[in-house]
């Protein structure tokens, strides 16, 4: 019996013997290398409702892409460098904007805007000895009607021939004036004037009249397009007795109503939530092949100002017009395309940019929350070594 025991002794030992003699040389588990992500460029396109557009042409540089049902669209591998922006639908103004994709790092940029329509008013003057009027509404986001201006057109008796028809478009900037920028100042509304024979000229002014209030009056600029020159130029305006401005146009062109306008930005942070966000081999028995991790994140603006006159008002439009005012939840997805090996894993976690933006002119302000930069961090390890990889989302 004892020779027996023993003997299982010796073997046990012999046995643990070979075991940590083989632990000793393997090989050391090294973390898994995850491959940077490729740069894009998403975001959601809207009208003034908030109604997501589908169809949407963006392009990016020489890029182009269409938007879904959720007016969602997406650039996927893009070069690094600095690109031109615009979204272009039927039936609306466009909109642009400026994207860098700089550093080594990888950058997935957000750009939502809303879109305004365009909508001509045709007045028809088909008794030139007759005072002609006609008016329109310019357009505003939900519950934000002093963002709203009612633009009149007054025509003279004997301004225009007989059955001449004047067309009365409301603007917002000058991009969708289709003419170039006036760097000192922001339109934040105004009006193209055009006729249907493009060799009247007007025998005397025609009132140009936009519905305001004293908050935008006392610092306003008001200014007409040149075609010839390319360039705006001040032009005289007068106010009525209900505080209207009133604009005496003297030809077929824009018009519109300027001020100075300064932003600043202040940027936190708020987490984002993966679906999963460790993915841990270190115990299995067999390979691990992880795509993806997705994960939810917001794109758009929260405006949280409620306007009380029409300066407010016409900021507020100011910014749902550059950012967005509508937030949408987006499902994303980190790519990781990366093999754990047994004794490897990864974790991740994120954090979005939660971008307060004030925009003001004078002693007037709105605010509102851009939410954009999602940043994701990637950290490897094994059951012997750690690492860490990461990659950003703008």
């Amino acid at each position: 019996m004892n020779k027996l025991l023993l003997h299982g002794t010796l073997l046990f030992l012999s046995l643990a013997a070979v075991s940590c003699h083989t632990y000793d040389e393997r090989e050391p588990v090294l973390p898994p290398t995850v491959e940077v992500a490729p740069n894009t460029l998403s975001g959601v396109i809207t009208d003034m409702a908030g109604n997501p557009i589908q169809g949407v042409t963006v392009t990016l540089g020489n890029l182009t892409a269409q938007t879904d049902a959720n007016g969602m669209y997406l650039f996927e591998s893009v070069a690094q460098g600095s690109y031109d922006v615009k979204a272009t639908a039927n039936g609306m103004f466009d909109a642009t904007t400026k994207v860098n994709f700089t550093g080594a790092s990888s950058q997935n940029l957000l750009w939502s805007t809303a879109l305004n329509k365009k909508v001509v008013q045709n007045l028809v003057v088909s008794q030139p000895s007759v005072i002609a009027k006609g008016d329109i509404e310019s357009e505003n986001i939900p519950n934000n009607e002093e963002g709203s201006v009612n633009i009149e057109v007054e025509v003279p008796a004997n301004t225009v021939p007989a059955n001449t028809t004047i067309y009365i478009t409301p603007i917002y900037t000058e991009e969708s004036a289709e003419v170039s920028r006036a760097a000192e100042s922001t339109m934040l509304i105004g009006a193209t004037l055009s006729c249907s024979d493009p060799n009247v000229t007007l025998s005397s002014p025609i009132n140009l009249t936009f519905s305001l209030d004293g908050s935008v009056i006392t610092s306003v600029t008001t200014k007409e397009y040149d075609a010839a020159s390319d360039t705006w130029h001040n032009v005289a305006a007068e106010v009525d007795g209900t505080g209207n401005l009133v604009i005496k146009a003297t030809k077929f062109t824009s018009y519109g109503i300027f001020l100075p306008v300064s932003v600043t930005k202040t940027t936190t942070s708020e987490p984002i939530l993966f679906a999963t966000s460790l993915f841990d081999n270190r115990e299995g028995v067999s390979n691990m092949y992880v795509e993806s991790a997705p994960f939810t994140y917001k794109t758009g603006m929260q405006i949280r100002s409620n306007a009380k006159n029409k300066l407010e008002g016409l900021l507020i439009e100011y910014l749902a017009r550059e950012y967005g005012f509508k937030v949408t939840e987006v499902q994303g997805d980190y790519p990781l395309n990366v093999n754990l090996a047994v004794g490897q894993g990864i974790s991740l976690n994120g954090a979005q940019a939660a971008e307060a933006i004030r925009v003001a002119s004078g002693n007037t302000s709105v605010e509102g929350t851009r939410y954009g930069n999602v940043t994701v961090a990637v950290t490897t390890f094994s059951v012997d070594h750690n690492g860490g990889a990461g990659g950003e989302m703008n």
